[in-house]
């Protein structure tokens, strides 16, 4: 692999806008998910109805910031990054790559790297902006724990966007492979409802709760486990079918 082949997959995501759309989405819920945290008090405070146990503090803020990325924007990556791995033996473009590449190698995994490095910086764009954004609104708090939270979440949102990037180069369809990991991600919220499995599952790790006791080195290895094994297994097919053997039309 040279470089040529990664500054052309880099310059598809600048040129469709993709790279702009998904550093926007980070660093909009960096920003917006703090405030709405911080000023939560004052838009309820006349309400005679709603009253809050306490007042929010840092916690809160990071918590409500890691809950939006981890559906909202983790949603945004995986879309993003199986429209850009997707090639459909239907299009003009997909006609010309599948007809000149037979190494799935060489077709796929300069865009899933490219893909992963960009969803990597932008969610450490995004944590970095949420970290400011909580010390700004609430002072001084424990770097350590909101550190160990926002890794363990970073990982799981590029592990997840990979496991639709490959779904989507296997199936050489982004919307296909959107819908399957749309319904295995529903059916892990189904799953966390019982306790004994709820540590294990995906969902954990795409949410990580902020407790000020941080997270322990175990706790984040089960959190993340599913989602390692999944996308290596759907990496693994997706970069080992011959391009010929995948289906093309009559």
């Amino acid at each position: 692999m040279n470089g040529t082949v990664l500054r052309v997959e880099w310059f598809r995501w600048v040129r469709t806008r993709r790279l702009v759309a998904l550093a926007a989405a980070f660093v909009l819920f960096g920003c917006v998910s703090l405030f709405g945290a911080k000023y939560l008090p004052d838009l309820i405070g006349n309400s005679a109805d709603i009253k809050l146990l306490r007042v929010p503090d840092w916690r809160d803020g990071l918590q409500q910031y890691i809950k939006n990325t981890g559906l909202l924007v983790a949603a945004v990556a995986m879309i993003l990054a199986a429209q850009a791995c997707a090639i459909r033996d239907t299009d003009p473009v997909g006609i010309f790559y599948l007809s000149r590449e037979v190494s799935p190698i060489r077709l796929y995994l300069p865009r899933l790297m490219v893909a992963a490095g960009v969803i990597a910086a932008a969610a450490t764009i995004g944590a970095a902006v949420a970290l400011y954004e909580c010390w700004a609104l609430f002072g001084s708090y424990p770097m350590a724990p909101a550190l160990g939270s926002l890794a363990v979440q970073a990982v799981a949102i590029v592990l997840f966007a990979m496991f639709t990037a490959a779904l989507a180069a296997r199936l050489g369809s982004a919307g296909m492979a959107v819908a399957i990991t749309a319904g295995l991600y529903v059916l892990c919220l189904l799953l966390s409802t019982v306790p004994r499995i709820q540590p294990y599952l995906p969902t954990t790790a795409l949410q990580p709760a902020i407790d000020a006791a941080g997270w322990s080195a175990a706790e984040a290895a089960k959190s993340v486990l599913a989602l390692v094994i999944a996308t290596g297994l759907a990496l693994a097919v997706a970069l080992t079918t011959p391009i010929r053997a995948i289906k093309t039309p009559a």
